[in-house]
């Protein structure tokens, strides 16, 4: 049979990796007499890890993530106050599914961030979808919407994913805007979206975040009614590096 029929007849069905290597599994099957079915469950097999591949490089690339970290990059035994068994019990992805939050509390440089992002990394890998945002842009996106008539449609986008990731709460104030719509994406989601905050402050500075004592504690207590907090009190990964390369802080 003609062999590029068969690799039309692939790629019609979008099966993109069997079509580009449908020779080389052809000759390999011939050379070694690979029965029928093992053949099939080899072509079939390869076809589904590679769709299963681009869908997740797909899902990375909508997360908006800026950058890859995983739980096994994390320094456990520098970070001591971070109980391991609590994140990979975060790891195992049962708070999307009830719509629960993850809480990442502590000073700069602590791993705050590398902990959110190998939190959605990992449930991206199980097939959810995610969405990244640091607060900062966050509140610009907010500003830039409202001047263009679109600011429903970002409740809408920070809505749709199965994790929301919202980074840095607390290194800069929210205005009125941005606030109220934070608090409308915090509503919407309650109970039923998952989300990953990290904040530099404790929930009892939440009020100066928000400029609203009364907006703030209705923020925290939709969030942390069902949720999973982590308190890192450790040091910066960052001054450890520098010290490790001989510069020292500046001294107040």
């Amino acid at each position: 049979m003609n062999t590029d029929l068969l690799i039309e007849h692939l790629k019609q069905l979008g099966w993109s990796y069997t079509a580009d290597q449908l020779d080389g599994l052809l000759e390999d099957a011939s050379k070694n007499n690979v029965p029928y079915s093992t053949f099939l469950h080899t072509l079939l097999t390869k076809e589904l890890e590679s769709q299963q591949q681009a869908k997740l490089e797909k899902r990375i690339k909508k997360s908006k993530i800026p950058f890859i970290k995983t739980v096994h990059d994390f320094d456990f035994s520098f970070q001591t106050s971070i109980d391991e068994k609590r994140v990979r019990e975060v790891l195992t992805g049962r708070y999307i599914h009830h719509g629960e939050n993850i809480i990442l509390l502590g000073p700069p440089g602590v791993g705050k961030t590398h902990l959110a992002i190998a939190m959605a990394f990992e449930a991206m890998t199980q097939g959810h979808t995610a969405l990244f945002i640091t607060a900062n842009d966050f509140i610009s996106e907010c500003q830039k919407a409202q001047k263009q008539g679109h600011l429903q449609r970002i409740i809408k986008r920070y809505c749709r994913p199965d994790i929301l990731v919202m980074d840095e709460i607390g290194y800069f104030s929210f205005d009125e805007l941005s606030a109220h719509t934070l608090f409308q994406i915090i509503s919407k989601r309650y109970e039923s979206g998952a989300m990953i905050l990290t904040s530099n402050k404790s929930y009892v500075e939440w009020g100066n975040i928000f400029g609203d004592d009364v907006l703030a504690t209705a923020i925290l207590d939709r969030i942390v009614h069902h949720s999973t907090t982590f308190n890192i009190k450790g040091d910066s990964y960052r001054l450890r590096e520098k010290k490790q390369a001989g510069i020292q802080p500046a001294q107040l």
